[in-house]
């Protein structure tokens, strides 16, 4: 921990204020991305799907404006999050503020929803961060949380740490099938044409699967994150043929499978998988979020990548 955020926890009452929510860090972001076509009435699906977490309008309508002004370019994260410091007077880097807006709310509005806080935000609108391959016509929906909302192995995690482990992990399977049943509210609120999320951050490997010099076997450049396995995937109708349909609804967690998993995770493991009221086709296997095991990928998800025709998200990444 560093030793201004040591400081921090140290001092008097704000000590209990901060070790009551997750803290903040860097790279403590979990998100889950819904993809929708910018031509698409996408604004009007995301308030409804606002809507149906809170019962203020106002709030809605302010978060629905913020998120239009990202979306037309004038408020770059790159500009917006600069200028904020650290306890110790120095410089707070931008995504240390950012996550910071996950744990209390500021520009972007919080919403809960059983154990879980979140917010939505709008992922690289109009291509702030200059990826390669961005694609103008598609928009980014991010749900995005703080970490320590999913495991209780980082500092100030939200877990109780009287719970005993196995409370801990019931705790942090149910904020798995909450973030799951988001994405799935989200994307037939907007009839989203893909969703997904995985253990951390999501996108950076799809984007890593192309980079030779991030893996060994890089995949083709114009690889999509819709030609991955995620522990949570859905996928609109008109990414669904009778071939992937038939496959996703054969997917089986086997015994062997089981038997090469970690003992804390076997039981988090199961295939959960429905028709949503857009067509889009709802999958989730993996409900503890936020951490991972050595090897848990290559006993489950390759395998059951394999059995749905699709690349696995365990990359042969680099040393």
């Amino acid at each position: 921990m560093a030793t201004s955020l040591k400081r921090m926890l140290a001092k008097g009452p704000a000590c209990a204020r901060i070790r009551a929510m997750p803290l903040a860090l860097v790279g403590r972001m979990k998100d889950a991305v819904v993809s929708v076509r910018a031509d698409s009435q996408w604004s009007e699906g995301v308030a409804a799907f606002l809507g149906s977490l809170t019962d203020d309008p106002a709030k809605v309508a302010r978060h629905i404006e913020f998120l239009g002004k990202r979306a037309a370019g004038r408020l770059p994260w790159s500009q917006v999050l600069v200028g904020a410091t650290l306890p110790n007077g120095r410089p707070m880097p931008p995504s240390r503020r950012y996550a910071s807006m996950l744990v209390e709310e500021e520009l972007l509005p919080l919403y809960g929803l059983g154990g879980l806080r979140f917010s939505l935000d709008l992922h690289n609108p109009g291509n702030e961060a200059g990826v390669p391959g961005f694609d103008p016509e598609v928009v980014e929906l991010a749900i995005i949380a703080d970490t320590g909302y999913f495991t209780n192995t980082v500092p100030g995690s939200s877990f109780d740490p009287t719970l005993p482990p196995d409370e801990v992990t019931r705790q942090r399977a149910a904020n798995g099938a909450l973030l799951g049943d988001l994405v799935a509210r989200l994307v037939d609120a907007t009839r989203a044409d893909f969703g997904y999320a995985d253990i951390q951050a999501t996108g950076w490997r799809a984007a890593a699967a192309v980079t030779p010099e991030r893996v060994a076997h890089p995949a083709p450049p114009g690889t999509g994150p819709w030609e991955f396995l995620w522990s949570i995937t859905v996928w609109g109708p008109d990414r669904i043929d009778d071939g992937l349909a038939a496959r996703i609804g054969s997917l089986e967690i086997t015994e062997r499978m089981r038997a090469d998993m970690d003992p804390s995770e076997r039981d988090h493991y199961r295939i959960e998988r429905r028709r949503l009221s857009s067509g889009a086709l709802f999958l989730q296997y993996r409900f503890l979020f936020g951490s991972e095991l050595r090897g848990t990928r290559a006993a489950c998800d390759t395998p059951l990548a394999q059995q749905a025709g699709l690349r696995s998200t365990n990359l042969p990444l680099r040393a």
